[in-house]
């Protein structure tokens, strides 16, 4: 009964989201982008908080018995790979599509470096397999 509520209320606000949109079109034209990420920025914190923080300590509560931290790994990767994926659309239809590219680089090379002493220990076994 609690997510029906979320999720009533998380449509609510959409309906609430698409009304200010249309307000904002006939406000004036030199605000409409300010105003839009504005509120873009605001509603995609909202959503994570209510529901992406919760479902992803849900599936992270399944992976529990897995061994070694790569299940958190692998969903925090995913979580922030498609953070940034949507925020770089968004700068990128704003007009700054080479700055919305060297940030969604740069949370790619965020993700690597999350994985990197996985990695090296990884190394350090086949090393050690090949090797012997």
């Amino acid at each position: 009964m609690a997510l029906f509520s979320i999720l009533m209320v998380t449509l609510f606000q959409l309906v609430v989201i698409y009304l200010l949109l249309l307000i904002v079109s006939f406000a004036s034209k030199s605000l409409q982008p300010i105003i839009y990420a504005a509120i873009f920025f605001f509603f995609l914190s909202y959503v994570g908080i209510t529901i992406l923080i919760p479902f992803g300590k849900t599936f992270l509560q399944l992976f529990e018995p897995m061994p070694g931290p790569y299940a958190k790994l692998l969903i925090g990767s995913v979580f922030l790979f498609y953070f940034s994926e949507l925020i770089a659309k968004h700068v990128a239809e704003a007009g700054y599509e080479s700055i919305a590219k060297i940030a969604h680089l740069a949370v790619k090379i965020a993700i690597l470096s999350l994985w990197l002493p996985q990695l090296s220990t990884l190394l350090d076994t086949l090393s050690k397999f090949i090797i012997k």
